[in-house]
């Protein structure tokens, strides 16, 4: 007799979650060439409507971590991968996209995929250390418990001297001219398709953040790669090891519904 799995809990935007994150950044030109088995899920990566959905332009690559303690689906962790702004077909102009997104459970994998075409999938987090303050490693491996390769790491420290705290919102970057709408193309479907839904519709989403109280952190991006591979050594070919990253502290996201692009 087999084990029944719960029904996907289906919620609907908008969403309000409340979670803390360290949100990590560096520059990257769109010479360097974007590095497909970083970006891309091999369900995505399979699939031309999702890779080739318009130029990829380099830019601010973001990696963001992120411990949710409340949804409209439960608690949950989450590595985000924003790797720059894309060219959007139809005249729509240059938009951020996630590419890759992991997360630890199968509600909002479903319903990241079906409300706003984030290509979410499941994944094993471990820790060395305690997410709710530096220092810290988070190891991400794939769903299937037979990898024993994490696809990342990164370790997180303090800046070694006291650093002030200041309240962050998205609306700040907004004034400074940065954008915080994002623009996804449809997904193809997976399996489970219960879980990996696919999409058929351009979505534009904006999302606010808010956090009374962030700080500047280190994120190290050392991989322990068995391969060798000098090129992934600090994850993204090219880069350095350490980055300045932003700790968010008891923020709070909404998410409303999003804007459909007709392409």
């Amino acid at each position: 007799m087999t084990d029944q799995l719960p029904p996907i809990k289906i919620v609907s935007p908008p969403w309000t979650c409340h979670y803390s994150a360290y949100i990590g950044s560096f520059y990257v030109s769109a010479r360097s060439g974007l590095p497909r088995d970083i970006a891309y899920e091999p369900l995505e990566a399979s699939h031309a409507e999702f890779t080739e959905a318009g130029v990829w332009k380099g830019g601010f690559v973001m990696i963001q971590l992120l411990r949710y303690s409340s949804t409209p689906v439960g608690p949950y962790d989450e590595m985000i991968l924003l790797p720059g702004d894309f060219d959007v077909p139809g005249g729509h102009g240059s938009h951020t996209r996630i590419t890759r997104i992991f997360v630890s459970q199968r509600d909002t994998t479903y319903n990241g995929r079906k409300n706003w075409n984030i290509p979410k999938h499941i994944a094993r987090f471990k820790y060395d250390g305690d997410f709710s303050a530096p220092p810290f490693t988070v190891r991400i491996y794939p769903e299937d418990p037979a990898i024993d390769e994490p696809f990342f790491t990164a370790s997180l420290q303090h800046l070694g001297f006291w650093t002030p705290t200041f309240p962050f919102s998205s609306n700040f970057l907004k004034r400074l001219g940065i954008p915080n709408a994002m623009v996804q193309p449809p997904l193809p479907e997976g399996e489970p398709k219960e879980v990996l839904c696919g999409t058929d519709t351009w979505y534009k989403s904006t999302a606010s953040i808010y956090s009374p109280k962030a700080k500047l952190v280190w994120m190290d991006l050392k991989q322990p790669r068995k391969d060798g591979d000098l090129q992934r050594e600090n994850w993204w070919p090219g880069i350095k090891r350490w980055h300045l990253a932003v700790w968010l502290q008891n923020a709070q996201l909404d998410l409303g519904e999003p804007e459909v692009l007709k392409i």
